[in-house]
């Protein structure tokens, strides 16, 4: 196989690869979701850690080798800059469509776990809702808080039929999980930093493949690509597909972009492959720096938190949060593995 097949053949398997993998996840249907939410939860938090582990294992120490030496010291600095472009853009979206796009911290944009709400109220049928606003409602419960609130005891314990998980009081109890969901937004920024960084990242890995010069490196380049591009696509599939307000096609197209992002960068490499390696050696650092820092903020501001939140009210279902917990790790475990083991 020589030199142009084995691109045109790493087009075609990472085109059609990264593709079946982000659909894969749209065919879950929404009978589904409402049977299985903790396995979706988990599905998600596996996807977390895959995601953490792509940006703090396989990025940030890929682009620190990449640096030239005299500029090594700044890969952490640009992944740190990645990381607060995307949080910079997140408060402006915020800013902007906080109230007009339907801004709330409702759990699932107001859709409550199947029986979390269910049972929270057979217990505490005067417990106010939490992540909704209801002016009526809130002057209530502060009245009726006023007037029937025992005063702060800090020796104050719970019975554990009456679990701090289900905290109807203010924080003056200490409870512990009143976590709230980041923020759900329709507007049309929607999982797209989350898109974008994954997007610039696999630009940059098939930039690689096209610069490269010999077929046997551009088939082992293939392999070590493939084989976490198609677990992070199927990840960010998952989390289009759990998203309410994605419909199939706009997760579609979601899927083309971050597809047609591997093949682009094929593409590029190929056409600039008679720009000097001098450019190429500073710019693809950075910017690789630069995605790294947008993953990270993703996966611990937004991926994590709402699943964490969503079930640290389930008072049925204590054990839930270890799920999670395992799913993340096996998912870093995962990724961590074929970074190291792989990629070299």
């Amino acid at each position: 196989m020589d030199l142009p097949q084995s691109k045109l053949f790493a087009l075609v398997s990472l085109g059609v690869g990264s593709l079946l993998a982000g659909l894969l996840p749209a065919c879950f249907t929404k009978q589904s979701r409402r049977q299985w939410p903790l396995f979706l939860s988990c599905l998600l938090c596996f996807g977390g850690g895959v995601l953490l582990s792509t940006s703090l294992v396989h990025i940030l120490p890929e682009a620190r080798e990449a640096t030239t030496v005299d500029y090594q010291h700044f890969a952490e600095l640009f992944f740190c800059i990645g990381f607060f472009l995307l949080y910079l853009m997140d408060e402006i979206v915020h800013y902007f469509y906080g109230e007009t796009a339907g801004h709330s911290h409702q759990h699932d944009n107001g859709a409550a776990l199947p029986g979390t709400d269910h049972y929270s109220r057979q217990r505490h049928p005067s417990a106010p809702n939490y992540g909704t606003y209801n002016a009526t409602q809130t002057e209530r419960g502060a009245l009726l808080r006023s007037e029937n609130q025992p005063p702060y005891n800090p020796n104050f314990f719970r019975a554990k039929s009456d679990s701090v998980l289900f905290c109807d009081e203010p924080p003056s109890q200490l409870c512990h999980v009143m976590h709230q969901e980041p923020c759900q937004t329709t507007a049309p920024t929607a999982n797209l930093g989350l898109l974008v960084a994954l997007s610039v990242h696999s630009l940059l890995e098939g930039l690689v493949v096209g610069l490269e010069g010999l077929p046997s490196k551009v088939l082992l380049l293939l392999g070590a690509i493939a084989s976490h591009k198609l677990v992070v696509g199927f990840c960010l599939g998952v989390e289009l597909a759990c998203n309410s307000h994605i419909t199939f096609c706009r997760h579609f197209v979601c899927i083309l972009v971050f597809t047609a992002s591997s093949l682009g960068g094929i593409f590029a490499g190929i056409l600039i492959s008679h720009i000097p390696s001098d450019v190429v050696d500073v710019v693809i650092p950075i910017l690789q720096s630069l995605a790294g820092g947008t993953l990270l903020y993703v996966t611990v501001s937004e991926v994590l938190p709402r699943e964490r939140a969503r079930w640290h009210h389930e008072h049925a279902r204590k054990g839930a949060g270890m799920a999670q917990l395992v799913s993340v790790l096996v998912g870093f475990a995962m990724m961590t593995v074929l970074s190291k083991y792989l990629d070299h």
